[in-house]
């Protein structure tokens, strides 16, 4: 079973002298850790893995990093038997998020519990590491608590039998709804009670009433 912890707990743990180039050390790196932490930052790093930077909530400076392998193509991550985890876990986060760059890091708003293997790296100038170089690494858990990718606020208005630039269907002048081919029903849309107007090509208004998605 994963150990409940928290960011701050964990870099608060005293690291191996001298950390092994290639093993783990009892007990830390051999333990799978759960935390809820802010979401800050990430990056697709070279090795392919997604470096993803977490805070402890409340406090933005107290950060770590966790890492999420890609267990598709890498081979140390493809033989291990945490493999669908981490591809779970990873699909996870790229759900939420977006696939991330390779260039330069993306921030992120957030709250999440991630669950991973704990692991000291070297510390090498990186990105959000923690004093002691803790890391979640593998991270085998993935599950956004609040925040995610940021949405398109509405479109304005638009008069009937006009097109907007962004493709929204005039239908529906007071909300912004692609036009078809895109197929949408009430279900699909987290908003109801909007202007519709004939013809009514998803449609929104059974009744036609004049009021997309209104009933209950």
């Amino acid at each position: 079973m994963p150990v409940a912890s928290s960011v701050a707990a964990l870099r608060s743990l005293v690291p191996p002298a001298p950390l092994p180039q290639s093993s783990r050390i009892a007990p830390t790196e051999l333990t799978v850790f759960t935390v809820a932490a802010q979401v800050v930052e990430m990056k697709l790093e070279e090795d392919r893995d997604i470096h993803l930077v977490i805070a402890e909530p409340g406090d933005a400076s107290a950060t770590m990093i966790t890492e999420f392998p890609d267990a598709e193509q890498c081979s140390g991550a493809v033989a291990s038997a945490h493999a669908q985890e981490m591809r779970t876990a990873r699909a996870a986060l790229v759900a939420e998020f977006g696939q991330p760059s390779s260039s330069q890091f993306t921030n992120l708003t957030g709250m999440a519990t991630l669950t991973g293997v704990g692991f000291f790296d070297f510390l090498h100038g990186q990105t959000g590491v923690a004093p002691n170089g803790i890391e979640l690494h593998p991270v085998i858990g993935f599950a956004l608590l609040s925040g995610g990718r940021a949405r398109s606020p509405p479109e304005p208005p638009v008069s009937p039998g006009t097109e907007t630039a962004s493709g929204c269907d005039p239908a529906c002048p007071t909300v912004c709804i692609p036009s078809p081919p895109s197929d949408f029903d009430c279900g699909d849309i987290t908003f109801g009670r909007f202007t519709v107007l004939q013809p009514d090509p998803h449609p929104f208004d059974g009744d036609q009433d004049g009021v997309g998605c209104g009933s209950g």
